[in-house]
């Protein structure tokens, strides 16, 4: 069996590969240990603090995915799981995740604590 490379796969199927490990198939986390994404997504898509911490998190920032997958798998996760239309929030670009997940996110925890805070 010859496995395609990343580049060349769905947004599902990398979501597979990259994210359900933690996150699960369908994005509930494990509690006290993994975060639930199901219900954060969209709200954390609205912030533009919150869009540079859903890509300076440490799994998506140290994908193997190109900016464009990146881009792509976050755009399909906010959809899928967070149950919105592509017109109901800003897309994620290329150019974007570019711009932010070369800055290291040191404090994650306090980091999504305060942007929590934030969305209350």
């Amino acid at each position: 069996m010859v496995c395609a490379p990343s580049w060349a796969l769905a947004p599902r199927i990398n979501y597979m590969l990259q994210c359900q490990g933690c996150h699960g198939p369908d994005g509930r986390g494990e509690p006290g240990h993994v975060p639930a994404i199901r219900a954060t997504l969209v709200p954390l898509a609205s912030l533009p603090d919150g869009r540079r911490y859903l890509v300076q998190v440490p799994g998506v920032a140290q994908s193997t995915l190109s900016d464009p997958e990146l881009a792509a798998l976050l755009n399909w996760t906010i959809e899928t799981l967070g149950r919105v239309t592509p017109e109901r929030f800003a897309a994620f670009t290329p150019a974007e995740v570019a711009r932010y997940r070369h800055e290291p996110l040191v404090e994650v925890s306090a980091t999504r604590a305060r942007l929590m805070r934030k969305l209350r």
